[in-house]
C-alpha cells in the first residue's frame, strides 16, 4: 500500500470508527436514560463497548473464512439483492437532504472524504472489523473515567 493510500484507508478507519462511538454513544445515553440512574449509563456504556469488540471479532472471523453462526454447505454463493449489497454499480438518485459529501465535487473531496470502492473488499473488511474494536475499546475506557453517580 503506497502512502497515500495509507492514509485514506487511516481515514476510512477513523472515521467509521467514530461514526461507530457516536451512535453506541447515543444508545447508551438513552439506555441509561430510560434506566434512570447514572450508575446504569455506565454499565450501558461498557456493555456497548464489549457488544462492539465481539462485533468486531465476528467480522475478523467472517474475513478468516469461519462462519461462526452456521455454514453455506453447498458452497454456492448466496444471490444478494441489489440494494443489500455494498459494492454497487450504479449510484441511485438521493434527494438532497440524504446527501453525504461523497455527492459533492469539490477540491477538498479528495483529502476529506473516503470512500469505500477505492480499495478491495478484503481491505474493507479489515477496516470495518479494525474500527469496530477500536470503537468498543474507547468506549470500555471511556466508562473507567465515567463517575459512578451520587
Amino acid at each position: 500500500m503506497q502512502q497515500g493510500e495509507r492514509k485514506s484507508y487511516i481515514r476510512l478507519i477513523y472515521r467509521r470508527a467514530f461514526k461507530y462511538l457516536g451512535v453506541m454513544l447515543v444508545l447508551s445515553l438513552l439506555l441509561g436514560a430510560l434506566l434512570g440512574a447514572g450508575v446504569y449509563m455506565v454499565y450501558s456504556v461498557c456493555a456497548m463497548g464489549f457488544v462492539m469488540i465481539c462485533w468486531g471479532w465476528f467480522t475478523y472471523l467472517k474475513m478468516a473464512g469461519m462462519r461462526p453462526f452456521g455454514t453455506n454447505p453447498n458452497k454456492k454463493k448466496v444471490k444478494i439483492p441489489y440494494i443489500h449489497r455494498r459494492f454497487k454499480e450504479k449510484k441511485h438518485y438521493r434527494p438532497s437532504f440524504r446527501m453525504d459529501s461523497d455527492d459533492f465535487d469539490d477540491d477538498l473531496t479528495s483529502a476529506t472524504v473516503v470512500n469505500e470502492e477505492n480499495f478491495t473488499e478484503k481491505q474493507v473488511d479489515a477496516a470495518r472489523a479494525i474500527s469496530r474494536v477500536m470503537c468498543g475499546a474507547i468506549m470500555v475506557i471511556i466508562s473507567f473515567f465515567m463517575p459512578l453517580g451520587g
